[in-house]
């Protein structure tokens, strides 16, 4: 009989209840015995003393090193011992002209599918059928009760039953059990990458912090220097102290963008909401990047919804998300092509759509590159830290909005901000 994978403690919690069981058989055997006097008070005696044999012998190979090196085939052994001794005390109820013991076998059924799983199960019941089937042949010949062919056909059905029933129980057991222990390992495994993401989120912000403070001192040094407050600069000293300069003041909007995703991942962030004009927001941002995009000899064009759209919003925070997807635009788009911002309101709210005409991002990219440090295939060659639109996402849904991804009709790209009216979100 093939048992399953048990943990040895888990037989030991097994055959100790089972232990308790047959003590009690015994005490039961030793108080009712008597009441039946065609089996004989020797029987009777006999029979209790032999549950008690096999509680100490049970009761001591629990404790043996045998067991903890083999438990299933100490739990075997125990269990064969189970099913002769049963077997035996049905022979030996067979003197009572009422026979009911064999209801005992029951006992050993689930008890065989708790230790073996549906092996155990079917197996106690195919000899417990076996068992009764010979004693009832012996009762008939012995003492000459009939033999009642139709009683014998229930009871070994409803032991094969019993078998049956008790198989497909433990199979559920074993499901649930390998549901808890798969859903345990997933949750630690969550926990484990919670920590782990936790301590990311305090490194960049510790990074962050650490970068901006010298970063300060640097940009403070090169705007003294290009003020020519020390002496005068050449052309080409002056050339190196603007490179320089804009190189830093990348490295402060990127460290900037490593502490406010620190923020957002540690619910560190409570949005300031005042009731603003969208429009008027946009205009402002789109105005800030008018100089950059000149730089790259892009045009932006401005559409905005000639009346007034009041909404509920952080003010710095909103402004970094249009600016996030206008610096995109601006940074993918191909250089002298026009980058448009067009606003619109209806009753999904008020929407900002920026359409540039640059590669635009294949299909299966298209929520990927809304995840951190995420870039898509088509725009490796432009540098970037691939956090902006994870920040500007995350910041529109802190609003009670979202950001989704379009194509833009003759080629590019069409990101599309989506903000609740008024004090909703």
């Amino acid at each position: 009989m093939a048992a399953p994978a048990v943990a040895a403690n888990e037989l030991i919690r097994f055959e100790s209840t089972f232990n308790r069981a047959r003590i009690g058989g015994a005490v039961i055997t030793f108080a009712l015995g008597p009441f039946f006097p065609n089996i004989g008070i020797q029987h009777v005696i006999l029979f209790g003393a032999l549950l008690l044999a096999q509680a100490g012998l049970v009761a001591v190979l629990l404790r043996t090193e045998r067991f903890v090196r083999h438990p299933a085939k100490v739990a075997q052994f125990i269990f064969a011992i189970d099913l002769f001794v049963v077997s035996y005390a049905i022979f030996l109820f067979a003197y009572d002209p009422n026979w009911t013991t064999y209801i005992v076998g029951i006992l050993l059924v689930i008890a065989g599918g708790f230790r073996f799983g549906s092996a155990g199960a079917f197996g106690a019941s195919i000899f417990m059928a076996i068992t009764y089937t010979l004693t009832a042949t012996y009762r008939a010949q012995v003492f000459g009760y009939p033999t009642e062919p139709q009683r014998i056909a229930f009871t070994v059905t409803i032991y094969l039953l019993s078998g049956f029933l008790m198989a497909g129980l433990v199979r559920e057991l074993g499901t649930l059990r390998a549901q808890r222990e798969a859903f345990d390992h997933q949750r630690a495994e969550t926990e484990a990458l919670r920590a782990l993401d936790k301590m990311k989120s305090d490194f960049l912000a510790e990074m962050s912090h650490d970068f901006r403070s010298p970063l300060t001192v640097v940009r403070g040094a090169l705007e003294i220097l290009q003020s020519q407050r020390p002496g005068p600069l050449t052309d080409r000293q002056q050339e190196l102290a603007e490179r320089a300069d804009r190189n830093v003041r990348r490295l402060e909007e990127f460290s900037e963008d490593l502490l406010e995703m620190a923020r957002i991942e540690h619910g560190a962030i409570d949005l300031e909401r005042v009731e603003i004009d969208a429009c008027n927001l946009v205009r402002e941002v789109v105005e800030d990047h008018r100089g950059l995009a000149q730089d790259r000899g892009q045009t932006i064009e401005l559409d905005c919804v000639p009346n007034a759209v009041m909404i509920s919003a952080d003010i710095a925070r909103l402004r970094r998300v249009v600016g996030n997807l206008v610096g995109n635009a601006i940074k993918f788009a191909p250089e002298h092509s026009t980058i448009v911002v067009r606003t619109r309101r209806d009753e999904s709210g008020f929407s900002v759509r920026v359409i540039d005409h640059g590669a635009g991002v294949d299909r299966d990219e298209r929520e990927r590159i809304f995840e951190k440090f995420s870039r898509g295939r088509r725009t490796t060659a432009t540098s970037g830290a691939g956090l902006g639109l994870s920040i500007a996402r995350s910041l529109a849904e802190l609003h009670g909005g979202s950001i989704r991804y379009e194509d833009a009709v003759g080629g590019g790209a069409a990101f599309v901000l989506t903000v609740p009216l008024g004090l909703e979100g």
